[in-house]
């Protein structure tokens, strides 16, 4: 069944794959990749170069390229890192770039990074607790219980320490990945806007490409090595294993390999679910987002201020509403709901009712899923997630933890409440308030209470937070900014006085609302977990020969391999898979002569008098095309050639691309990386930053 065939593999599969790795060009060994099994060799691995990297130490991927804890990522991934210090300086490093000549310029940031050392399969313990538990809520809370105090025992508090079960396969697969988690990252160097964000929204998901989506960190720790919080005091990290900066890139055909973290796919999704995101939750995002992008548009025009504390939830939306549009042509145009209907009725040929009868009750679950998609939807926006007001997920999270979960022993909380996770919760948050634009917040606020108007059990919203919802939020944005971190540190008084905000109260009138809601999704999600066991397994049974089944992504760390390979785009339009600097300057040219995609396509003057002044630069390469397996989350990873060298950083997709949470093919599934020859150009040319150049090349 080719549908169910995986091109990303977890990283402690390397060993399995190896002899398939080697044969598509791999010049290296399992034992000089994988450093995070337990027969893993006392030498330097790649993984260990590997980073996690964000606010809470998740949001996309990074490597090692230096001794001394210089990271690359992607322009896109560093992008909140920058904007944050971008308000707090005054200066917009987002739109004129930021190279640090020194390393006192390093300039501090919200992130953190995460490398992953060691997974350790905890299936047994997990099992034992579904197996005696047949009710599908008391499941998925027993699930989610027994998984935390796995997690919270491996890691007793350990400084600098972060552990977590992930399932791998429901009811049949779970593991503990522990990372060493790095507290002290600062920014190193990112192009200007016009270089990192090329092409805009205009050419996002799009080939041929030119954007210099690309950035510098570098992780500093305690004066001894262990991690630690920023402190002046602290030094540059001196990872175990970095990766070799390759000058010389990669060319057409060439074998080239890549590690991340790659978020969430659903290449076993049963017909049902699929229908299911193509008929009712794509359309619902599409419609959401493209509302928020418009409102964003109006309100970043009040100040650079304004325009700023928007860039980041403005980002993140953008490329969420081009890719989900994408998404819904790509899975029409390859039919790929028919080709799943047809296999799961092969299926039920060879087996029956083993497959017949879990297949329709998968369906009448989804259906159920569709009849609480309205009020689902009420929620979320009441609950102002995707981008919404903040000032309704703050209200939110309060109500939740101060007047529900705060009394509870930890080890019963939800999960978000826990101890353990407390930290990143407030770090969230705290960003969330300081990024406040009442206008914005003000008509988001508007637009939720009138999606809970439908609704008898929700109309209470509007009375609470009143007529004047201008003052309300004013009000309320001091207070809980006041207030919120010494609310969740357990402050008697700050928690009495968030009591009686007027957010916090809106989501106490719809509390009930939501717990029902929340557990009757939590059912169905738990019994059709356990469905969907039972299919996998059935199609494991009746599988070709040399089918390999390996679990969805789920944000952990995976390997992928491919070749640098281009496509065909359309009838007699082939896509060769590498750009040049010539074509940045076509580009610019074109726009600004009026042939579309205006600011999109803006180029510094310094960069383009650079080019006009040294001709033979027009013959950089730019951008990379790859058929390596990539989704969300893979963002940064490092494409390394046979030698394991870095000759691109991953970053995008091309359209056909987005099609791979679901399927990844060979004839379409192409990914796009920054060709490193462009980022050595940038730093050590058009910058002219010989310190970090050198550090790259380790001269």
């Amino acid at each position: 069944m080719s549908a169910l065939r995986f091109r990303t593999w977890p990283i402690t599969a390397t060993s399995t794959i190896l002899p398939q790795l080697q044969s598509m060009g791999l010049r290296l060994s399992a034992e000089d990749i994988d450093g995070t099994t337990a027969n893993s060799s006392s030498k330097p691995t790649i993984s260990e170069a590997l980073v996690s990297v964000g606010s809470t130490g998740r949001g996309g991927t990074g490597s090692f390229i230096s001794d001394t804890g210089l990271i690359i990522t992607n322009w896109h991934v560093a992008h909140e890192a920058v904007r944050v210090a971008s308000i707090k300086d005054e200066k917009d490093y987002l739109r004129d770039g930021f190279s640090a000549n020194t390393q006192s310029e390093e300039i501090k940031s919200p992130y953190e990074c995460w490398i992953t050392t060691s997974c350790v399969d905890v299936s047994d313990k997990v099992l034992a607790v579904i197996k005696a538990e047949p009710d599908p809520l008391k499941r998925a809370n027993a699930i989610r219980d027994c998984t935390q105090s796995i997690a919270s025992s491996a890691q007793q508090d350990a400084e600098g320490v972060r552990c977590d079960v992930q399932e791998m396969l429901p009811n049949e697969s779970y593991v503990l990945f522990t990372q060493t988690r790095l507290q002290d990252v600062r920014i190193v160097y990112s192009p200007p806007k016009s270089l990192g964000n090329f092409g805009g929204d205009t050419d996002n998901f799009e080939w041929p490409r030119h954007t210099a989506d690309f950035a510098l960190l570098r992780a500093y720790a305690a004066p001894d090595g262990s991690p630690a919080p920023y402190s002046e005091d602290n030094v540059p990290y001196k990872p175990r294993s970095s990766i070799v900066v390759s000058e010389s890139g990669a060319e057409q055909d060439d074998f080239v390999f890549l590690l991340g973290f790659p978020g969430s796919t659903m290449r076993y999704a049963p017909a049902s679910r699929l229908e299911f995101s193509d008929q009712v939750a794509v359309p619902a995002q599409v419609k959401d987002f493209g509302r928020k992008l418009e409102m964003i548009s109006r309100h970043e025009k009040a100040s650079p201020e304004a325009a700023l504390k928007l860039k980041g939830i403005k980002k993140g939306l953008a490329n969420e509403f081009k890719r989900c549009k994408g998404k819904l042509v790509m899975m029409r145009k390859l039919k790929l709901l028919e080709e799943r209907k047809s296999e799961e009725l092969d299926l039920i040929e060879r087996v029956g009712d083993e497959a017949k009868v879990p297949l329709e009750r998968l369906g009448e679950i989804y259906n159920e899923f569709k009849e609480l998609s309205a009020l689902d939807n009420a929620l979320s926006a009441l609950h102002g997630i995707y981008g919404g007001s903040a000032l309704l997920a703050v209200g939110h999270f309060l109500n939740e933890f101060v007047n529900h979960e705060f009394a509870k022993p930890d080890h019963e909380r939800e999960s978000s409440y826990r101890e353990r996770n407390i930290e990143m919760r407030v770090k969230y948050f705290n960003t969330r308030l300081d990024d406040v634009v009442q206008p914005f917040n003000c008509e988001d606020i508007a637009h939720a209470i009138e999606m809970a108007s439908a609704f008898d059990e929700l109309a209470g919203v509007a009375g609470i937070i009143g007529e004047d919802i201008e003052a309300a939020v004013k009000s309320s944005h001091e207070v809980l900014s006041a207030n919120f971190e010494k609310a969740m540190r357990g402050d008697a008084e700050a928690i009495d006085t968030v009591r009686k905000d007027r957010f916090v109260l809106a989501a106490g009138s719809t509390y009930d609302v939501y717990v029902k809601n929340r557990d009757k999704e939590k059912a169905l999600i738990s019994e059709r977990d356990e469905l969907f066991a039972k299919i996998i397994e059935l199609q494991r049974a009746n599988a070709g020969e040399g089918v390999v089944f390996y679990p969805d992504c789920n944000g952990t760390l995976r390997i992928s391999a491919g070749h640098v390979s281009g496509y065909n785009a359309a009838d007699a339009v082939f896509h060769h898979p590498k750009t040049t600097i010539k074509g940045v300057m076509e580009k610019a040219a074109d726009a600004k002569a009026g042939g579309g995609g205006g600011s999109d396509f803006d180029c510094p003057d310094r960069f383009v008098d650079l080019i006009g002044n040294q001709p033979a630069l027009g013959d950089v390469p730019t951008c990379l095309l790859y058929s390596t397996d990539t989704v969300g989350g893979n963002s940064g990873s490092p494409v390394m050639n046979a030698k394991g060298e870095l000759v691109a950083v991953n970053f995008d997709r091309q359209r056909q691309g987005l099609m791979n949470e679901y399927k990844w093919s060979k004839d379409y599934s192409r990914s796009i990386g920054v060709d490193v020859r462009y980022v050595l150009c940038l730093v050590g040319i058009y910058d002219d930053n010989k310190r970090v150049l050198n550090e790259m090349l380790r001269k």
